[in-house]
């Protein structure tokens, strides 16, 4: 069975796109006039020591004109409660997560099990697009085998994110966490209208798969 989690369209006209692989941490950079994407192709920390990770392998932040848009959630405390649960779980950042499991077992504090490993990263720079694609194998646990595919187009009109799932699978969320200072407007159960806080705006298109809204939390800091 091979099904779309979902596919995200922002507009908000990244032009002069430049990107920066960071290839001992994982991370990738995707850079514009007035657009920052960071996209989470790392593993969650090192074998030796994962305690601090979060289940958040393929997550991504956005943000555009200097104004947050995407967050992920974010740590605003150590422990073994349900903050620091919430906090790392796969839920909590803009990621996939498939039959309600996270992406890698993060448990009490700072324990960590099977975990995502990422796999099969390309990155393509064209003349007029940037796509980067990786998948990761973290939910290869589950009995489907399923294997999450996340593909990031970054062009001169928009940000399209696309996601897809290899394997047996009962159900899959995409989250998208919106930075608190960002206004809503619907536009019709699929588009959107985000009102920055200094005026700008983000269209936003669900191309695939089926939106809903949900309360949220975002921790700025410790």
């Amino acid at each position: 069975l091979n099904a779309y989690a979902g596919r995200l369209v922002l507009q908000a006209h990244p032009i002069d796109a430049r990107v920066t692989h960071f290839g001992e941490s994982g991370y990738v950079r995707l850079a514009s006039r007035d657009t920052l994407v960071l996209l989470d192709v790392a593993p969650v920390g090192p074998d030796y020591l994962p305690g601090h990770a979060h289940a958040d392998t393929l997550s991504f932040e956005f943000s555009v004109f200097n104004q947050r848009v995407f967050v992920n959630g974010g740590t605003s405390e150590y422990g073994t409660g349900a903050i620091r649960h919430a906090e790392r779980s796969t839920a909590a950042h803009n990621t996939v997560v498939i039959n309600g499991e996270n992406s890698s077992e993060v448990w009490s504090g700072f324990r960590v099990a099977r975990r995502a490993y990422p796999r099969n990263l390309y990155i393509e720079e064209q003349s007029e697009l940037v796509t980067v694609t990786c998948s990761h194998d973290g939910y290869r646990r589950l009995s489907g085998m399923p294997i999450h595919r996340r593909i990031w187009h970054f062009s001169e009109s928009a940000l399209i994110v696309s996601d897809q799932i290899d394997g047996h699978f009962d159900h899959a969320i995409a989250y998208f966490h919106l930075h608190p200072s960002v206004s809503i407007s619907f536009i019709d159960a699929d588009s959107w209208l985000l009102q920055l806080s200094e005026g700008q705006r983000v269209l936003v298109n669900i191309e695939a798969g089926v939106s809903q809204w949900s309360p949220s939390f975002y921790s700025p800091e410790f």
